[in-house]
C-alpha cells in the first residue's frame, strides 16, 4: 500500500509538484485542511498560500508550527533539543553527524534520539552499509517548517511587518528543507513497488579516491541486501547530466552491481532524455503519484491531468504505475 501516495491524493490538488508541496507542509488531515481555505493548484498559487496561512500572524497556522515541539514534549525544547531538530530538517543525519554538527556526546544523543523518535518528532531511517548508524529524519511536519521557515526569524515573523521580504529571504528553504524531503519519501514509496524490493533508503558511500562520502537519494535493495536500483532525485528544477554522472559513478564506487537507474525529476536535460542505457529510466512527479491498474481509485489522480497521453514508458510495466 503507498501510504504517503494515497494521502497525497487525498488533498485533492490535481497538479503534482503543487500537491506534494501542500501535503509537505500541511498533510492531509480532514481538520487542517478545513482550516487551510482553498487550497493552491499551481506552484504559483501555492507561494501566496504558504505566506498567507503560515507565516502571517492572523493565518491559522504560524502559532501552530511555531509551537509544534512544545505541544508535543510538553514544555519548550532545550538549546540540544533545538539544535539537533534543527541539524536533522536540514538533511538526514546519522549519529557521527550529529555529534559534529550539536557537540553534543553519544551518551546525550543516546538518550536524546530515542525520546524525540517515541514523541512523533523524528524516525530512524535504514543505513544499509552502515546498520548501526541509522539516517535520522525529521517525521514532523509543522516541527519540520518551524525550524526550516520560522525559528530564526520568529519574532520578526509574528509582527507581520516585513513578511513579504522574510519570504523572499527564506522562499527557497521551503522548497530544500519542508518540500523536498516530502518528495524524496514519495520516491522512495514509489521504488517499493517493484516485487523484489524489501527496502529502499538513502544511501551514502565513501569515495577513498576523494576522501568523501557520496550521497544519492535513493537505492532499492532485495532481501539479501543486494541493490536492484539506483536513483537520483531533483525537486522542482530541470535535473542535469551531472546529476546522472554522480549516479553512475557511485554505482562503480559499489562495485558496479547490475542496476536499474532512476532520474526522478520534473523535467531532464536533453542529454538524459536521450541516454541510450536500458536500464535508464525517467520519472515525473506525476508517475510517482500514479494508480496501479488494479488499485481503486478513492481520491482524485492528479496524474491522470497531467501524464503524457499514451505513456508505455518501460518503467509503468517494471514497478506497475
Amino acid at each position: 500500500m503507498n501510504e504517503l501516495r494515497e494521502s497525497i491524493l487525498s488533498v485533492g490538488v490535481a497538479d503534482p509538484e503543487t500537491a506534494v508541496s501542500v501535503h509537505a507542509t500541511l498533510g492531509s488531515d480532514p481538520a487542517l485542511l478545513a482550516q487551510a481555505g482553498d487550497l493552491p493548484q499551481s506552484r504559483q498559487d501555492a507561494d501566496a498560500w504558504v505566506k498567507a496561512k503560515f507565516l502571517r500572524p492572523d493565518g491559522p497556522f504560524l502559532e501552530v508550527a511555531a509551537n509544534a515541539v512544545a505541544d508535543v514534549l510538553g514544555e519548550a525544547p532545550d538549546k540540544p533539543t533545538d539544535d539537533v531538530l534543527a541539524a536533522i530538517t536540514t538533511r538526514p543525519r546519522t549519529p557521527y553527524d550529529l555529534r559534529a554538527v550539536t557537540g553534543l556526546s553519544e551518551t546525550d544523543l543516546g538518550v536524546l534520539l530515542p525520546h524525540l523518535e517515541a514523541a512523533g518528532l523524528i524516525r530512524a531511517d535504514a543505513n544499509p552499509l552502515e546498520p548501526e548508524a541509522p539516517f535520522w529524519t525529521m517525521d514532523h511536519r509543522f516541527a519540520r517548517f518551524h525550524y526550516a521557515m520560522l525559528a530564526v526569524h520568529l519574532a520578526r515573523w509574528r509582527r507581520g511587518y516585513i513578511t513579504d521580504k522574510l519570504w523572499r529571504m527564506t522562499h527557497a528553504r521551503w522548497d530544500r528543507y519542508v518540500c523536498r524531503p516530502e518528495f524524496h519519501r514519495l520516491a522512495r514509496e514509489w521504488a517499493r513497488n517493484d516485487p523484489a524490493a524489501a527496502q529502499t533508503t538513502r544511501l551514502t558511500v565513501p569515495d577513498p579516491r576523494f576522501r568523501q562520502l557520496r550521497t544519492i537519494e535513493l537505492a532499492a535493495w532485495t532481501e539479501t541486501g543486494e541493490p536492484i536500483a539506483l536513483g537520483t532525485i531533483r525537486w522542482k528544477f530541470q535535473m542535469v547530466e551531472r546529476q546522472l554522472k554522480r549516479l553512475r559513478y557511485v554505482r562503480r564506487l559499489l562495485g558496479d552491481p547490475r542496476t536499474r537507474l532512476y532520474c526522478i525529476a520534473p523535467r531532464v536535460e536533453a542529454a538524459i532524455a536521450a541516454d541510450p542505457d536500458p536500464d535508464l529510466f525517467v520519472i515525473s512527479p506525476a508517475q510517482l503519484l500514479r494508480r496501479g491498474a488494479n488499485e481503486p481509485a478513492n481520491a482524485p489522480d492528479p496524474a491522470s491531468d497531467t501524464a503524457p497521453k499514451g505513456d508505455l514508458h518501460p518503467i509503468s510495466r517494471l514497478v506497475g504505475v
